[in-house]
């Protein structure tokens, strides 16, 4: 499997019971050379802001599961076609914040 991108994007802060915490949307995909399968694993998830906060990364129950998606491709066509999955991903987990404020 070829490493196609592997990324996480802060969307914004939320007021939680945890306390303030950034909203996150991950990705990492892989691409199969011989089944010309791309394979995405979507995230979503919280971590706490703040200097003296240890980095965890947790869920809310408002947050999108996360998903796993396949799709069949070219190779020339993998980072795109990922890079759009990944850009609808970060519109979801974003439309899915109550109350969400750019960090």
């Amino acid at each position: 499997m070829k490493r196609v991108i592997d990324t996480s994007e802060a969307l914004g802060a939320v007021e939680v019971p945890e306390g303030h915490c950034e909203l996150c949307a991950a990705v990492e995909a892989a691409f199969n050379e011989e089944t010309h399968q791309l394979v995405l694993k979507l995230e979503s998830f919280l971590r706490p802001i703040g200097l003296r906060t240890k980095e965890r990364h947790f869920r809310a129950d408002w947050l999108p599961k996360d998903e796993t998606v396949t799709e069949h491709v070219a190779l020339e066509e993998c980072h795109d076609v990922a890079r759009e999955i990944f850009h609808r991903w970060v519109r979801k987990v974003r439309e899915s914040a109550p109350h969400l404020h750019q960090v």
